[in-house]
């Protein structure tokens, strides 16, 4: 049997492993025969059952256990979109990879499928375009998320909430980095964060370019303070959330007693765009020790650098924990280099913060 640990460039190594269950839900029989055929020769993928509506999903969920889902957006008598939230409840844990034509050309869907709890996105491709590279970064997802829910039982990195908040203060600015499966957790706090709480909030979520104004506009239904992307050369205000753009990295500066938006072209610590690193790197070096950063679930370890910068400058790093977490690579590789201030759920963090709004 083939081993599950990814490999973009096509390879599969042997390896005896207990193979990822995956239910595919596609109205369409040749996008599932292709999907069957394409994951079917990966030894580590198993398909398990397959669907053509929501409500088939839904019942299909009833009699078998998977891991995975891929999941179409896009069907008749139910959609994906609206079978979602009935799929997540009988699915016992499963992880949902929406795959859709939609993913792509319709923002406000994919950023709906990931605000109701889908852990990633793919823009399923015309029918000559399922080979090559996107085979390769299917499987990849695949193999990702499930090996990602078979490590979420580990008891050392369950959550643990900082014993004192005394010991903290009232942060001059927060910055949230976040990708797959984080974008729930910062609908939590931005709901039932504390309206005294006004310092500015800086927002690196991994999406498209494409799809940062809806997901900003989103968030922006969420609370009173002003949701924007974020405009290079604005000076940053109280009350305000700044969403990093998708064509660049958002990163600030002090410039007199006012402090500027940036954005980076280019940041060589890290392949993703916009990254979490060049954001906390450049918050740390304008707030220093007044700085407080959140970083939520998320493949890779994009936040590892930053966590770094804010640690020199004695500023908390606060990391999802590992149960809440669809995959714990960012802030698992920021608790395993000693970075994190506490391992803690997003219920826990609101708590943390509403704390802080009575700090001097």
């Amino acid at each position: 049997m083939r081993s599950r640990s990814a490999a973009l460039d096509g390879s599969w190594p042997q390896a005896a492993v207990t193979p990822i269950r995956v239910m595919l839900v596609d109205d369409s029989v040749v996008a599932r025969s292709i999907f069957a055929r394409m994951l079917g020769n990966c030894g580590g993928i198993e398909i398990i059952c397959e669907a053509s509506d929501g409500d088939a999903a839904v019942a299909s969920l009833e009699e078998n256990d998977v891991d995975i889902i891929l999941l179409d957006i896009e069907m008749p008598k139910r959609s994906g979109l609206d079978a979602l939230p009935d799929i997540l409840a009988k699915a016992n844990g499963a992880r949902v990879l929406v795959v859709s034509s939609f993913a792509e050309e319709n923002g406000p869907a994919a950023v709906q499928a990931l605000s109701l709890g889908a852990c990633d996105t793919l823009a399923k491709p015309g029918r000559a375009g399922f080979s090559g590279r996107f085979s390769e970064i299917l499987i990849d997802k695949v193999l990702r998320l499930g090996r990602s829910a078979l490590e979420r039982t580990d008891s050392k990195y369950a959550a643990r909430p900082l014993p004192d908040y005394r010991a903290l203060t009232k942060p001059r600015c927060i910055a949230i980095g976040s990708s797959t499966g984080g974008i729930p957790a910062i609908q939590h706090i931005l709901r039932n964060l504390d309206d005294s709480l006004d310092c500015p909030i800086f927002i690196t979520q991994h999406l498209p370019a494409a799809f940062m104004n809806f997901f900003a506009g989103q968030l922006d239904g969420l609370t009173k303070r002003t949701v924007k992307v974020a405009e290079a050369g604005e000076r940053v205000k109280h009350n305000h959330i700044y969403v990093a753009p998708g064509h660049a990295h958002l990163v600030c500066r002090n410039e007199g007693n006012d402090v500027i938006i940036g954005h980076q072209s280019r940041y060589s610590a890290s392949r993703y765009c916009p990254s979490v690193d060049a954001m906390l790197v450049s918050v740390a070096r304008a707030y220093g020790r007044d700085g407080l950063a959140l970083v939520f679930s998320g493949m890779g370890n994009d936040g590892l650098v930053g966590a770094r910068a804010f640690n020199a400058c004695a500023a908390p790093v606060f990391v999802q924990d590992m149960q809440s977490s669809v995959v714990w690579g960012m802030p698992g590789a920021i608790v395993k280099e000693g970075l994190a201030a506490a391992i803690m759920t997003p219920a826990h963090m609101t708590e943390m913060l509403s704390r802080l709004t009575t700090s001097s």
